[in-house]
This record gives C-alpha cells, sequence and structure tokens, in this order.
C-alpha cells in the first residue's frame, strides 16, 4: 500500500480523556483527498480537541489518527510538513507587522525559496488587496485579518488544512468572502480542508460530506444533503442529532 494511504484523513476509534472526562469518544473518520469536509457540533462537543490532536499539539488517549498516511503519534514531523491551521489560538496576527512582514517571516521559517516572491502569490491567492500588504495587521477588518491567518496556513503549499471555527465574529458579506475564498482554494490548489464550525449555513453551503459531532461521539457520517432539501430542514435534522442523537447513524455517501 501507498505510504501516503488513501485518505487525506483517517481516524480509527480516536478518543482523548481529560481526566475522567471524554473529549473525544471513539471517533472515526474517513476523509477522502482534495474534498472540502465538513466537521459540525455544538460548543463544547469535541471538535477543537480532535482538531489538536490531528494536529499534533495533543496526544490521543486511545485510537489512531493519520493525516496523509502519517501517523500523528509515530510521525509528528511528518504530520506538521503537510498541514496548516487556522485557529482561534492562531488568529491574533501580530498587529505591528504588516502582511508581508508577518508572512515572510513563516515563509523563511519553512525555509521557502524566494520568500518575497512566495508571499506576494500567497496574497494573491487569499485576495488581500495590494494596497493594504504594508499596513500594520492591526488596522485590518476582522476579514482581511482571517485572509492573513489563512495565507500563514497555506505557506509551504500543504496538502490539509485545519480551519477552527474560521468565520467566528464575522459580519455575513465577511463570511462570504471567506467560504468563496474557501471554494476558490479547494478547486484550485486541490488541498483538502477540514473545516470545523457549528455554522450550520457555514457548512451546508461549503461541504458536501461532514461529520456531526456530539458530546464527543459521531452522531452522523455522511452526505450533506441527506439531511435536508433546504436551510430550516437541515437545521431541524442537526438540532435533533446534537441534542437527542446518542447512536451513530451512517449516511449515504455519493
Amino acid at each position: 500500500m501507498n505510504v501516503n494511504g488513501d485518505y487525506a484523513v483517517e481516524t480509527e476509534s480516536l478518543s482523548r480523556r481529560f481526566g475522567d472526562f471524554v473529549a473525544v469518544d471513539r471517533v472515526s473518520l474517513k476523509i477522502p483527498k482534495g474534498q472540502l469536509y465538513g466537521f459540525l457540533g455544538l460548543n463544547g462537543a469535541g471538535k477543537t480537541t480532535t482538531i489538536r490532536v490531528l494536529t499534533t499539539l495533543l496526544n490521543p488517549s486511545g485510537g489512531s489518527a493519520k493525516v496523509w498516511g502519517h501517523d500523528v503519534v509515530k510521525e509528528p514531523v511528518e504530520v506538521r510538513k503537510l498541514i496548516g491551521l487556522v485557529s482561534d489560538e492562531t488568529s491574533e496576527s501580530q498587529s505591528t507587522w504588516t502582511a508581508r512582514e508577518y508572512l515572510g517571516y513563516f515563509a523563511r521559517i519553512r525555509r521557502i525559496p524566494k520568500p518575497a516572491d512566495a508571499v506576494e502569490q500567497i496574497l494573491d491567492n487569499v485576495h488581500l488587496n495590494v494596497k493594504f500588504r504594508g499596513k500594520l495587521i492591526g488596522t485590518y477588518s476582522t476579514g482581511m485579518k482571517r485572509r492573513v491567518e489563512i495565507a500563514r496556513a497555506l505557506m509551504g503549499s500543504p496538502k490539509v488544512i485545519f480551519l477552527d471555527e474560521p468565520t467566528r465574529g464575522l459580519d455575513l458579506p465577511a463570511k462570504r468572502e471567506i467560504w468563496n475564498l474557501l471554494r476558490n482554494l479547494a478547486a484550485t490548489e486541490q488541498v483538502t480542508t477540514f473545516l470545523s464550525s457549528h455554522d450550520a449555513q457555514e457548512i451546508r453551503s461549503l461541504c458536501s460530506e461532514i461529520s456531526v459531532l456530539a458530546k464527543g461521539r459521531v452522531v452522523y457520517n455522511g452526505a450533506t444533503r441527506n439531511l435536508g432539501a433546504d436551510l430550516d430542514e437541515f437545521e431541524e435534522r442537526l438540532i435533533e442529532l446534537l441534542t437527542c442523537g446518542e447512536t451513530p447513524k451512517q449516511g449515504v455517501h455519493a
């Protein structure tokens, strides 16, 4: 079998405990390469903990997890070379740096050839207006700051990007800008996007396949469309799963 495996992200009975509290409870996922995949749950459902395990920031308490065929415990350095991450923990950009300075710093850390050129290209990819690139990040709108963070996550051409609530705190126009950006990245860069959110509209708009997490357990794996023909029906089904679902359900994959 190819060392990279068949999936961008694969977990088997993945668990994470904090003392007696089970934050992630036997989560099994198989996410194909090149997919924009949704990971949805209420606050406290275990989404962020799962991402922290998948990005090597936490070790699992049980089960296994692989990213692009590499075990997150046995091969953390290889995993880190393949991923980008945007989360609340990474979203405080250096307000006294310009976008060029901030991203140039990461380009040099990753030893990217011609870092200045690479920074301009990545800022083109996330559609940050040229006139703002030399201005301090502290003067940016929230949406512009998110673009810079997504650009940072894309430095070095990662195979998988993990986005943990990437549009939290954004107004609707700014959200839609980020949604269009993510669609374009999926279409043009062919990276796998693991999008964690509790925003039903966001997930339904962007992701054809999703997992729903409730109390640390997967209660749905499958096609987004199977949960409802419109947003109202989709949200009603989600509420049922998130508040009442105790038995994992398997959706029909396209």
